[in-house]
């Protein structure tokens, strides 16, 4: 059995390693492929199905820019004619549900505390119906009202963010706090920005921190007039428009539906080749795989190795690092996949978990093109979150480790 001291020890070598990865350069994701070789994209939207909402469609027609419009179905009801309009001009019309159900400590909704999954469900089909039969459109996205994504209370309590990925491409919040990253975002509970009562100084700064890293900006607002609480006013709307129709400016200006799917298409295109570090959760009784596309790199030199799948490791000073959730605690068989020319091979490794580690030596592969599968030892997991740190024994100079594709857990029985 391991020593307290032992465990301890481990632990301050895992937050070592943190504070490297901190000072220390990683694999970094491209720019995201935005149409045209703009820079960013930029979606305009609005909640509720205001009166006004027609009338910023109309402004928004005039620069040839469509944006996308929550919509209730008794809204709609109040001003067909003109909703039938701003579906002509090719805006999207999209779902804002049937009562607007936010906490019931508005005192004003439907309280969400009171509802179910399956009424949420039942309620946002009747949505998609009853617009459908009005405007005769099929809507793809939904924002959530008041930005509010959980149903129930206490421990009855739960997301309906899966409700909504299941039955819409896009799912929007409100009064957040940044833009969408499209390589890492959950496109069912997409980031949205506040522009009711904004000045274009301040949306154009929001513009910029986009810009500058290839974001999605999605901007939320509500009533569209010259004054008012929550409104956009219609003198920003024109100074928007004016600024993201210059090509100079490079933004791709498009609802979030059209956005969504582009997103989605490029993605599912190239994300079997991009390092996005992210969560591995497990299931009951199946083998754990952390492969090396959701690692994170950590350390000067080591690269993520899209045609082989693989970290390439240069140094003694290049490290791994895993997030996952696990959700059978026990004792699991440590599977490795690797590849190392065999000049290069013999040196050590560790994997390590915060309570426990597997050491071992690198294997010869026969080339760093031939990648070979190996049981490397048994490690014991713990139930619930945790990290898994990949790593040389010691520093080496000169010559590599390993290339590193995949570790596997397996349930012992």
């Amino acid at each position: 059995m391991r020593t307290l001291i032992n465990i301890h020890l481990r632990r301050i070598s895992l937050v070592l390693v943190l504070i490297v990865y901190q000072q220390s350069g990683f694999a970094q994701k491209p720019d995201f492929p935005w149409p045209d070789g703009k820079r960013m994209a930029l979606s305009i939207s609005f909640d509720d199905a205001r009166a006004s909402n027609p009338t910023g469609a109309a402004l928004l027609n005039e620069y040839d820019v469509q944006a996308t419009f929550y919509v209730l179905p008794d809204r709609v009801k109040a001003n067909v004619p003109g909703w039938e309009a701003t579906v002509k001009w090719g805006h999207e019309i999209a779902n804002h549900s049937v009562h607007h159900p936010c906490s019931g400590n508005f005192g004003w909704t439907q309280p969400l505390e009171d509802y179910t999954m399956d009424r949420m469900k039942k309620e946002l089909e009747q949505a998609n119906h009853e617009i459908q039969e009005i405007l005769g459109v099929e809507m793809v996205s939904y924002a959530y009202p008041c930005g509010q994504t959980t149903i129930g209370k206490g421990a009855k309590s739960q997301s309906f963010i899966p409700l909504i990925s299941e039955l819409f491409l896009t799912g929007r919040e409100w009064l957040s706090e940044a833009p969408v990253d499209p390589w890492y975002c959950d496109m069912a509970a997409l980031t949205g920005m506040k522009m009711d009562n904004k000045d274009f100084k301040e949306i154009l700064d929001l513009i910029e921190t986009a810009s500058k890293k290839g974001q999605w900006l999605i901007l939320a607002g509500h009533e569209t007039s010259d004054q008012g609480n929550q409104t956009t006013y219609l003198s920003m709307l024109r100074q928007l428009c004016e600024y993201a129709k210059d090509s100079a400016n490079g933004i791709w200006i498009a609802p979030v539906g059209t956005v969504g799917q582009y997103v989605k298409e490029k993605r599912d295109e190239m994300l079997g080749s991009i390092n996005i570090p992210q969560i591995t959760y497990s299931s009951s009784n199946e083998p754990i795989e952390l492969r090396a596309i959701n690692g994170r790199g950590i350390g000067p030199e080591i690269e993520y190795m899209p045609e082989w799948e693989a970290f390439g490791w240069f140094t003694g000073k290049d490290y791994v690092e895993w997030e996952m959730d696990v959700s059978m605690p026990g004792k699991y068989a440590v599977e490795m996949e690797w590849s190392v020319s065999d000049e290069e091979s013999g040196k050590n490794f560790i994997l390590e978990t915060e309570t426990d580690e597997v050491e071992g030596a690198v294997k010869k592969t026969g080339s760093w093109e031939t990648f070979r599968k190996m049981e490397i030892g048994e490690l014991e997991l713990e139930k619930g979150y945790q990290k898994v740190v990949f790593r040389p024994a010691k520093e080496f100079k000169g010559g590599a480790l390993l290339d590193l594709r995949k570790i596997t857990f397996r349930p012992k029985k």
